[in-house]
């Protein structure tokens, strides 16, 4: 038995090597860790437990036969990330590229499984050079590995369903720290976190080279899939950072804020910051003209815990705020729109970013504090007129809002007018709390645009329409609209607050939606938002 148990230890350790040392060293040559360096970083200490590290691809018929693949080129278990159960993986490129063998897909594709059923968050590590293709034919007679639980019976399901069956069920957080091609990509950008590793991590739908035969075009990965590309344009990262160490610490700190499961709220963490704690500096960041332009990020920060606030897609459609907070250390989700970029306008990326959160938060139990100051849409003829669709688009936010059961609070600083006012949410959309500072600015229409409606012929027949729309705006706020009174009156805000006491109405409120029920809903298969 010893002897066996020496044989079998030999090789384990053979086999957890992963590829050769020359592929090893062109790996930290390139500042890359090796995929059990990554899944130990992200893991604490001592809770790693690896399955499937003995598993073969199948016999194909050509070359890669006599080749050793360790663990099919990922690696594949369960840990804890801070005393937290997770299911993991690691896609080791030392090994053939790290490409997709069919080991590798029913390695990937039960972690998931797994990770569903036990309603334990999943994480994965990518670094891949895509799909084998020599495994898409194998030689005859030899019974190929099909995902899932169990391979000896074709398993339930693959690595292209397993994400769609796992979304709003359990957390899924994609750490891109290098290349994800074609088939390879779909799956990780459908998790619910999308980290990426500045240089490194690249993701399109075919590499540089296959377009080049197709389309006999150069290009270069970062123009068709970069990291700053999926940061800045297409909104497909959360976060961009730029070392291996980076991105997994951004990994292990996000998951301090998410839930196990569904079923399941946030933990609580007390950052020791006293729920009613008057912030002084609230009085003096939003100014008394709105015209002059303040950042959202300094009000946010003043008013959660301890002023830590995890930004989610900073550098994409920056005039709108995304991320997790806490308040009397539990998580919420923060929505926000930040005047300090383009005035805090709405656009069709703003409303897909604003969307997709909402309707995170909402399937996993995390409250909305909605942050607001926005002079709504500034149309633009070309982006209503665009092939993604602004009135297709804008829709999702009101949809989100409408489907959102956890609770909903408002808080205005600053302009709500009109449409914003279905973007940003209002009482009348289920939003449970509006409160108001006394800079809030909340109408049903602007009044300069009331006064174009209202007097349009009065102006259009005047010799002097500049002075009659002055005075017709003069004469509706004194006789109609005084802020910021006027939201109260119409009972589009519960209460006008002092800023400084914001953080512990905001946690007085919070407390008391704790045990929020909703009231029944029609029963259906799901709604349709528009896509």
């Amino acid at each position: 038995m010893l002897a066996k148990l020496s044989e079998i230890e030999g090789k384990r350790a053979r086999l957890s090597v992963g590829g050769s040392p020359k592929q090893i060293e062109n790996q930290h040559r390139s500042g890359k860790l090796t995929a059990r360096e990554r899944i130990e970083m992200l893991l604490d200490p001592s809770t790693f437990q690896e399955v499937n590290l003995w598993i073969r691809p199948i016999r194909t018929g050509f070359d890669v036969d006599e080749q050793e693949l360790p663990g099919d080129a990922i690696i594949a278990g369960f840990g804890n990330i801070h005393g937290r159960p997770v299911y993991a993986v690691s896609e080791d490129f030392t090994v053939l590229g790290g490409t997709f063998g069919t080991g590798f897909h029913h390695k990937i594709t039960r972690m998931m499984e797994m990770a569903i059923e036990h309603g334990i968050p999943y994480v994965q590590l990518i670094d891949s050079g895509g799909e084998r293709i020599h495994d898409w034919f194998g030689r005859p007679g030899i019974r190929p590995i099909l995902g899932g639980r169990s391979s000896a019976g074709g398993g339930t399901s693959n690595l292209y369903q397993a994400p769609g069956l796992a979304s709003g069920v359990v957390p899924l957080i994609t750490l891109m720290v290098g290349p994800s091609y074609a088939g390879s990509a779909y799956s990780p950008t459908m998790a619910d976190f999308y980290v990426m590793r500045r240089n490194t991590a690249f993701m399109s739908v075919a590499s540089p080279d296959l377009l080049k035969a197709v389309t006999f075009k150069d290009v270069t990965q970062d123009e068709i899939g970069g990291s700053v590309l999926h940061s800045t344009v297409t909104g497909t990262a959360d976060f961009l950072l730029d070392t291996d160490e980076e991105v997994i610490a951004k990994g292990r700190e996000l998951l301090t804020y998410l839930p196990l499961n569904y079923r399941e709220k946030s933990p609580r963490v007390d950052l020791g910051d006293d729920p009613k704690r008057r912030e002084e500096r609230l009085l003096k960041i939003v100014p008394v003209d709105l015209s002059h332009l303040y950042d959202m990020h300094d009000v946010i920060r003043a008013i959660v815990d301890q002023g830590v606030f995890v930004e989610l897609q900073e550098i994409y459609a920056q005039s709108l705020i995304i991320g997790f907070g806490r308040l009397d250390g539990q998580t919420v989700g923060i929505v926000a729109n930040n005047p300090s970029q383009e005035d805090g306008i709405l656009t069709l990326n703003t409303c897909d970013k604003q969307a997709r959160f909402i309707r995170w938060c909402d399937a996993f139990n995390v409250p909305l504090i909605i942050f607001v100051d926005t002079p709504g849409f500034l149309f633009n003829p070309d982006e209503a007129r665009s092939k993604e669709g602004l009135m297709r688009t804008v829709p999702k936010v009101t949809y989100a809002i409408v489907e959102a059961t956890v609770p909903k609070i408002i808080v205005y600083t600053g302009r709500n007018f009109g449409v914003a006012r279905l973007i940003m949410g209002n009482l009348r959309l289920g939003v449970d709390f509006a409160y108001a500072w006394p800079s809030a600015r909340v109408t049903r229409i602007k009044p300069e645009e009331a006064v174009e409606r209202i007097y349009r012929s009065e102006i259009e027949f005047s010799s002097e329409p500049q002075r009659v729309r002055e005075e017709k705006l003069k004469e509706i706020y004194n006789k109609f609209i005084q802020f910021p009174y006027h939201g109260a009156e119409q009972a589009m805000v519960d209460d006008i607050i002092d800023p400084r006491n914001t953080r512990p109405i905001l946690i007085k409120t919070l407390k008391h939606l704790e045990n929020k029920k909703n009231p029944p809903r029609p029963w259906r298969k799901h709604g349709l938002i528009q896509q």
